[in-house]
């Protein structure tokens, strides 16, 4: 019997940054084994400007075919007059679909693709919720579309053009138990097949704080940041809590190392080291030495690097008012919540005063992703809800 085919559909693949499509990358690659893949996408890796920077039509990633549809235009100059028009109170459904052409990525080629082909696939894998090809796309394939939504409470999951996103497709994988309460409870859509899947964290054994130290010149404790830097993720409240903290505090030599691409000015403050993008060695090198590892971004429905800090054996510090990490860690039992600068300093303060604590606290983190987030668990969840819709088209 042939393997059962499945098209992924994501909105940038390859050599990217970004969460949902590294997530895309990391299970394309796990479920080759099981299914015929392809990857539909387009040919940008901006996500800001959706520039078609890449050559349309058929390439090869990791050995998996990738179909690249040309972005027709990118994203609109004044897209945040499209946004304010389609967010303000009394807008049409005129406003929403215009808002979300222009914040794109606008790729009619591939939603033809998937009416004219879609079906020609036994599962259409759609990543994240907000973004046109899925918007368009998925209901072209109802019957056949799994949906991971990387939901959040944010402005546009207000909008009616997602409803039928969520009520469409044939099951939806979530990331975590706080994220399928979020869209429960925003969509009332239970009755849709799901099951909370994430993502697999593989550590390397080979990790040594020492050796990061050594090459970036670290040498004291150090908090740790990794990720995009920039507004979306919290970094400026970070700084001028890290800054408040470290000037009412002077004797506490604390560094905030950060590792990312920085979208947003990065302060020149003592105490601050912006490392830029580093190899995977050299960032789990990172966490093995971190004091602790602060995540203080709101809009997320998974941070796969808290789960990496937290399977290296670190604690993590959050912001309380992001419900899922601030969830995530207290069903852990693996981290601290701040809600105000003060609160992000005391809890400072307790874990680099005491390290014994940090390490309690990374034990438990760690065990939570041993038993929650694993590639072989990941893995044949999906199988089995694949398994599932095909049973049902049958």
């Amino acid at each position: 019997m042939s393997e059962p085919s499945l098209l992924v559909v994501v909105q940038r693949y390859g050599d990217v940054p970004g969460g949902a499509e590294a997530h895309a990358r990391s299970v394309v690659q796990r479920l080759r084994p099981h299914f015929a893949i392809e990857v539909a996408t387009t040919n940008a890796t901006d996500y800001r400007t959706w520039k078609g920077d890449l050559t349309a039509g058929l390439d090869a990633v990791d050995g998996v075919t990738v179909r690249r549809f040309p972005v027709e235009r990118p994203r609109a100059w004044n897209f945040k007059l499209f946004e304010r028009r389609a967010f303000r109170g009394g807008h049409t459904l005129d406003d929403e679909r215009a808002f979300i052409d222009a914040q794109g990525p606008y790729v009619p080629e591939l939603v033809e693709f998937l009416f004219k082909r879609g079906r020609d696939y036994d599962h259409v894998l759609f990543f994240t919720y907000i973004y046109y090809p899925t918007v368009l796309g998925l209901p072209l394939v109802p019957g056949r579309a799994v949906l991971v939504p990387t939901a959040h409470e944010e402005s546009a999951i207000l909008l009616a053009s997602y409803k039928p996103v969520f009520h469409a497709p044939r099951a939806i994988a979530y990331n975590t138990e706080e994220e399928r309460r979020m869209v429960w409870r925003r969509f009332r859509n239970e009755r849709v097949s799901n099951e909370i899947v994430g993502v697999g964290v593989e550590v390397p054994v080979d990790r040594s704080a020492a050796r990061f130290r050594e090459k970036y010149g670290v040498a004291g404790p150090y908090l740790l940041y990794v990720g995009r830097i920039g507004v979306a993720k919290g970094s400026r409240e970070l700084f001028a809590s890290y800054r408040r903290w470290r000037a009412s505090h002077p004797a506490h030599d604390v560094a905030l190392v950060l590792v990312g691409d920085a979208e947003i000015k990065v302060p020149h403050t003592n105490g601050i080291v912006h490392l830029g993008r580093l190899s995977d060695t050299d960032k789990w090198d990172a966490l093995a030495g971190c004091a602790a590892f602060v995540m203080p971004s709101l809009l997320e429905s998974l941070s796969l690097v808290t789960l990496e800090a937290w399977a290296a054996g670190r604690p993590v510090v959050v912001d309380a008012r992001s419900p899922v990490l601030a969830g995530m860690a207290q069903r852990a039992g693996a981290g601290l919540a701040y809600r105000s600068a003060a609160e992000f300093a005391e809890i400072c303060e307790l874990l680099t005063d005491d390290p014994g604590l940090g390490n309690r606290l990374g034990r438990s983190g760690a065990d939570f992703v041993a038993r929650t987030y694993t590639w072989p668990r990941v893995v044949e969840t999906y199988v089995d809800l694949f398994a599932e819709v095909r049973a049902r088209l049958s």
